[in-house]
């Protein structure tokens, strides 16, 4: 019998942790880089490994470079956000999207969702601090009602519907789904295209049929999430940024 050697699977990035963020790196050989190499670009940190390159040669430099990065990381995500000031132009995201933000005058701290913008009522007493509270509210409560309206068309086929649905900020998961059946969802989602967003939610359903990430699992999603593995891949590159870019906002 023939005696086949074991490919061993290459490794396509890594998480890095610092100071309770996480950042996905992705790695990409090159068949003509010469060195390793790290850039920052729209689709988010990757490094350039030339085609011999070792893995514990990349490692190495990731580790040894890791403060440039981050610095670097920090730098960009600063300059992308808006400072959040009552009254300033702004645009606020909306799942992909960013909507122009019109502000009223009123006697107390208001967030309304139009079709194309944001309408926001403030007092002369408003602060900043407090439109961020408000911001964070609102979110969540327009959150809430986004993916109860989503998970409708998923709900046949599964054993039960969730418990109960909690749109709240997340620290480091996008989605969880309890013992009890209760599930929760990150606020920072809607910071994300609405594809990505409709994965997670159907990630969090299928645990209703699958409590692990088996091969059965994954056939679950794929079955109601043909694309998972771009948007999975979509929040590896870009879940970082957007989770910076939510807790700016909400404080």
């Amino acid at each position: 019998m023939p005696f086949w050697p074991r490919v061993r699977e290459e490794r396509d990035g890594q998480w890095l942790e610092r100071d309770g963020q996480r950042l996905w790196l992705a790695w990409k050989r090159h068949p003509r880089a010469r060195r390793l190499r790290l850039l920052i670009g729209n689709q988010g940190p990757r490094l350039t490994l030339p085609p011999r390159a070792s893995e514990k040669a990349a490692l190495a430099f990731v580790a040894e470079h890791q403060d440039w990065l981050w610095a670097h990381w920090h730098k960009r995500q600063a300059h992308e956000l808006p400072a959040l000031a009552i009254g300033a132009e702004l645009e606020l995201p909306w799942f992909g999207r960013r909507l122009p933000v019109a502000w009223c005058e009123d006697r107390a701290l208001a967030v309304f969702r139009e079709h194309d913008h944001w309408r926001i009522h403030v007092s002369a007493r408003s602060s900043e601090r407090q439109l961020q509270a408000t911001l964070r509210h609102s979110y969540a409560r327009f959150g809430q009602d986004w993916f109860a309206a989503r998970m409708q068309p998923y709900l046949p086929g599964l054993p039960k519907a969730p418990a109960a649905l909690r749109v709240r900020p997340l620290r480091t998961l996008w989605g969880s789904l309890a013992v009890n059946d209760g599930m929760s969802l990150d606020t920072a989602l809607m910071f994300a295209p609405e594809p990505v967003a409709d994965y997670v939610l159907v990630h969090e359903l299928c645990h209703l049929l699958q409590r692990n990430h088996s091969p059965a699992f994954w056939r679950e999603v794929e079955r109601r999430h043909p694309e998972w593995r771009q948007r999975r891949d979509y929040l590896k590159a870009h879940g970082a940024g957007i989770k910076a870019e939510a807790k700016r906002l909400f404080g």
